[in-house]
């Protein structure tokens, strides 16, 4: 797996917790993720959540119901006010096309990297380099979603997600970890949503930290994929025993309707929603 690790390895590894998705809108239960998982990992003694990213969809996703980035941006600095470790970022929604997943990984890991003065040095380069050139799904937000948000990208920038291993002298950088639910991982065995080769590179070079719950039963899907197998070790699971179904799709099921959706997602969000009548809410604060 691809991190930078301490030369005493008796020390913990660093890491910062990516996570992607639509956030339409967000609710408590993203929140809730980032706070599942810091604990669980800082439990271990082997790593030390050290950041959250939370990185909304562009515009380009096209999904059933997206409100614009500008929204849901706005939506997720308000909620994150209560937040001093996680963090919006709008790379990723500022692009004019949907980004898949690998590249917004890569992304991030350079951006942490550069935060680290750390410079790949030519001398200590891997040179044997990953195949990148596939397509890559972003994820849903929920399982029942994966039909609808199937869509092929090719990575384009083939030579940029092809990062070496680089040995550093210092301080090193934290690794970055992909964020998700169980969904995203179970997404994996579907047929033909996801290529080998970009579950390769992602759980491979980052690893996943996936926030399942009771009764979900997430060892049967590494079981059954050889890739997961592979890097069973880069995937740690969390399970959530306080059970929360809160979901951005229910959410805005309740909102059409009417229905109250207080302390299912934060009261900022609930004010920004109204005033801007957003998923067929009426502004009725005046």
């Amino acid at each position: 797996m691809l991190c930078w690790r301490p030369r005493n390895m008796t020390s913990s590894t660093k890491v910062v917790l990516l996570a992607c998705g639509s956030f339409n809108p967000v609710t408590n239960m993203h929140l809730r993720m980032f706070e599942i998982a810091r604990d669980a990992l800082n439990k271990t003694g082997r790593y030390q959540v050290t950041g959250g990213i939370m990185s909304p969809v562009s515009d380009g996703y096209k999904k059933k119901d997206l409100v614009s980035a500008k929204h849901r941006c706005a939506m997720l600095k308000a909620a994150l006010k209560s937040s001093d470790w996680i963090k919006m970022d709008t790379w990723e929604s500022d692009q004019s096309s949907w980004s898949p997943t690998a590249k917004v990984l890569r992304h991030h890991r350079q951006q942490t990297e550069a935060q680290f003065g750390h410079k790949p040095s030519p001398s200590k380069r891997r040179k044997k380099h990953l195949n990148t050139e596939n397509t890559d799904y972003h994820g849903s937000e929920e399982a029942n979603d994966l039909a609808n948000t199937l869509e092929a990208v090719t990575v384009s920038d083939l030579p940029q997600n092809q990062v070496p291993l680089v040995e550093v002298e210092g301080d090193p950088a934290p690794c970055v970890k992909l964020l998700c639910g169980a969904d995203l991982l179970e997404s994996f065995a579907v047929p033909g949503l996801w290529q080998e080769e970009d579950i390769d590179y992602i759980v491979g070079q980052h690893g996943l930290v996936v926030i399942t719950r009771s009764g979900s039963d997430p060892h049967k899907f590494i079981y059954e994929s050889d890739v997961l197998t592979k890097y069973q070790e880069n995937i740690y699971i969390v399970t959530e025993w306080i059970y929360n179904d809160i979901s951005s799709t229910k959410v805005r099921r309740a909102l059409r309707r009417g229905d109250s959706v207080k302390y299912v997602v934060q009261d900022t969000v609930i004010d920004y929603i109204r005033q801007h009548q957003l998923f067929g809410v009426p502004d009725n604060t005046t």
